[in-house]
């Protein structure tokens, strides 16, 4: 009680102390913004009370005027005081809104001929305290027409600290209001369909970038839901303890935004480095997430802030880095953050007090954050689409080696009975000859044992191949020229024939294993028809690619054959046959004493 009565003996003394240029609120229709119209006290270490405002001439000399429209300190450790005389011509009675809905601590002093009433606002008071419960801070004045007084309004905030400060009728803030309330009931009505819509997609692909999307479009609804005043006036209006975690919403939005980035763009596959670097990013955010529950206040703020600017860039380098490899998908995401970016560095810029703040630079963020979402929306339908083109390609992939599996048994089947068949029947019947002859005429049987001996090699060489093909994993073109030389090699050395293999400057060429045997298979029936008919002393073979061709080429100088008079039983028949499976072509020339010659030409996929 002394107190008060000391106050006002104070307040009556330094009536004639105090002179400000009183401000005049003439226009009942609009709401004026005072915020260059205020003295502005800046108390870094928090001790004045209202007691030192008041009395101390040395304490009221610091006061200065406002030279900013919106009052912005940035992120302070201060405590902030504001002072001004309102005079009411409007005829109506008159309200002050507070236009930062997230402050820990407003207190409103109203000072008039000796009278003091107080009033405590803020996220930690009870949204029943106000005089009007809304998400803004609208304060009822007191102040009727004609009449004049002055307010002091002290204000302390661990976040950002701005206050725009307009006055005008009640009348005249819920009909400016009402129109940005809609826009926020739109804001928030895009981010949880894009949530529940995506979490569907989620819940039905299961692919990890999905949830992530749903948690950093939550996130960001929530960090707006309590930035703008909406959560403490309908989430959460009697758990205002909570108000004291709420940092929660953009930390969490950044290390989602961070694992969407991640995930959507494949990251490891390009940048293997950046999942060290996404870590130790999350780490930080975490660690000063929890120092700032802990009381570290406006500095584990500063720094929070510092962290979002560097994910913020370190997601737009991985962006453009990946898209410059080649991927289609971080083209999408890049414009989608490049959006996100720019309103970003506008918020976090007006938070810095480096932008002026008003309706733009506040809102900047949230308009951009509704854009990003929409974007990376047509961005993830890009990805459903490429998953389905993925999918629809390995299925064709397995349709296609079904079927050339089902050739490569149909002609396992078919040489088990045609050749290595008919062999083995032969070496059978060479058996019970010379079963039959072995006593009769010894010297026919040696020559009966030396055709067994050739017809085994024959089904064992035979069987080698068929075991080859089967085993064969691989595509690759040079794992079928290595056999092919082994062959050439096992075939011409014991019967002394020169032979010359040129394969220079062979490209890596895809071939599969059912075209791979084919091939073989001509070279090795060209190659058997060179030792066994033409007399050959010297063989030239040629593989070579150009044009996305395949050449096959050998020549040997034997007797050589007419090609009119020739039978199909050589296997001739055989080659074309083969050739055609390819999709290539075969041309044989040979002319009698003048040797022959085969060349093969088939198109090939290069890898």
């Amino acid at each position: 009680m002394i107190r008060w009565v000391l106050l006002t003996l104070i307040i009556l003394s330094s009536q004639f102390a105090f002179s400000q240029k009183e401000i005049v609120i003439e226009n009942p229709n609009q709401a004026l913004s005072i915020g260059n119209n205020i003295e502005i006290l800046e108390d870094k270490k928090g001790m004045y009370s209202l007691y030192d405002v008041l009395k101390r001439p040395d304490v009221d000399a610091h006061f200065i005027k406002s030279l900013q429209a919106s009052p912005n300190f940035g992120i302070t450790k201060s405590v902030i005081w504001s002072r001004f005389t309102l005079v009411n011509k409007s005829g109506q009675r008159l309200y002050l809104e507070i236009g930062e809905p997230v402050l820990d601590s407003i207190s409103i002093y109203r000072v008039d001929h000796g009278t003091i009433t107080h009033k405590r606002l803020g996220v930690y008071q009870h949204k029943s305290t106000r005089d009007i419960q809304t998400n803004l801070y609208l304060v009822d004045l007191e102040l009727n027409s004609d009449q004049k007084c002055t307010y002091y309004i002290r204000i302390q905030n661990n976040l950002p600290l701005l206050f725009p400060l307009r006055v005008a009728p009640l009348k005249i803030f819920f009909e400016d209001n009402h129109p940005k309330d809609l826009m926020q009931g739109i804001y928030l009505g895009i981010m949880l369909v894009m949530a529940i819509f995506n979490f569907f997609i989620f819940w039905t692909v299961r692919s990890k970038e999905y949830l992530y999307y749903v948690l950093y479009v939550l996130a960001f609804a929530g960090f707006f839901s309590f930035n703008k005043g909406i959560a403490h006036e309908y989430l959460w209006p009697n758990a205002i303890w909570f108000n004291h975690f709420t940092s929660v919403f953009i930390s969490a939005a950044i290390g989602f935004g961070l694992l969407f980035a991640e995930s959507f763009l494949d990251a490891n596959k390009y940048l293997p480095a950046s999942y060290k670097t996404v870590r130790i990013l999350l780490s930080a955010i975490t660690f000063f997430l929890v120092a700032n529950w802990l009381g570290a206040g406006a500095l584990s703020t500063q720094i929070l802030h510092s962290i979002a600017f560097l994910a913020v860039m370190y997601i737009l380098f991985l962006a453009i880095y990946i898209w410059i490899q080649g991927s289609q998908a971080a083209l999408f995401f890049l414009v989608a953050w490049a959006v996100m970016l720019v309103s970003a560095l506008i918020f976090i810029l007006q938070l810095s007090n480096v932008l002026q703040s008003d309706n733009f630079t506040r809102n900047a963020l949230q308009v951009g954050s509704a854009l990003e979402v929409v974007l990376l929306s047509f961005a993830l339908a890009y990805r459903i689409n490429y998953y389905r083109l993925e999918k629809e390609k390995y299925q064709a992939e397995v349709i296609q080696q079904l079927q050339e599996n089902e050739q490569i048994r149909s002609r396992i089947a078919r040489d088990l009975h045609d050749d290595i068949g008919s062999t083995l029947s032969s070496i059978g019947i060479l058996s019970q000859v010379v079963e039959y002859q072995i006593d009769k005429n010894p010297l026919s049987v040696k020559e009966l044992v030396q055709r067994i001996n050739e017809s085994s090699q024959k089904v064992q060489r035979s069987l080698s191949d068929i075991v080859w093909t089967t085993r064969q994993t691989s595509n690759s073109f040079g794992e079928v020229l290595v056999k092919m030389k082994e062959f050439a090699a096992e075939v011409f050395e014991p019967k002394n024939i020169n032979y010359y293999f040129q394969t220079e400057n062979l490209p890596e060429i895809q071939l599969s294993a059912n075209k791979q045997y084919n091939l073989y298979l001509i070279f090795k029936e060209a190659i058997n028809n060179i030792v066994k008919y033409a007399d050959a002393t010297e063989v030239n073979i040629e593989i070579s690619f150009e044009n996305s061709e395949l050449r096959l080429f050998v020549k040997d100088n034997g007797i050589g054959f007419d090609e009119t008079l020739i039978k199909a039983g050589n296997g001739l028949g055989n080659m074309r046959k083969r050739a055609e499976s390819l999709g290539g072509s075969i041309t044989i020339l040979s002319r009698v004493g003048k040797g022959s010659s085969i060349e093969l030409k088939v198109q090939i996929k290069q890898s």
